[in-house]
């Protein structure tokens, strides 16, 4: 089993997810393929530390993204972005920082976006909002 989540990307030790992958797997009710496209729908970054030198784009546009309890840096830009039928949620003791702006949600906190909304912090320092 856990060979198997490993060579599709999922590195998952113990929660609700790997409870139903593995009730899933063993019943074979799911193929490799269709495991990795229902995994390939949602993102969660939780708890993380992501930092790049310029720029960072998270682009929901397959799936929906959470984030939560994440310390995200680049110097430049950050984008949270969603396309049609996607969502992003940013929120949950979570920060957003540029070298010029910062963007901090608390405790229960959060930012969504669906359906090509956008949150951007540009490289001037501003903040924008598209929707």
């Amino acid at each position: 089993m856990n060979e198997l989540l490993l060579s599709l990307g999922v590195n998952i030790a113990s929660n609700a997810i790997y409870d139903f992958l593995k009730s899933a797997l063993t019943r074979q009710e799911l193929t490799k393929d269709q495991l990795a496209d229902q995994l390939s729908k949602y993102l969660n970054i939780t708890n993380a530390r992501i930092v790049a030198d310029k720029i960072i784009d998270f682009a929901a546009q397959n799936g929906d993204i959470n984030i939560s309890g994440t310390y995200i840096y680049a110097s430049d830009s950050i984008t949270m972005k969603s396309a049609s039928g996607t969502k992003f949620t940013f929120g949950d003791n979570s920060t957003s920082k540029t070298s010029t702006s910062e963007i901090s949600a608390g405790s229960g906190a959060r930012i969504e976006g669906q359906g090509g909304a956008q949150v951007r912090q540009n490289p001037d320092g501003s903040i924008s909002f598209h929707v």
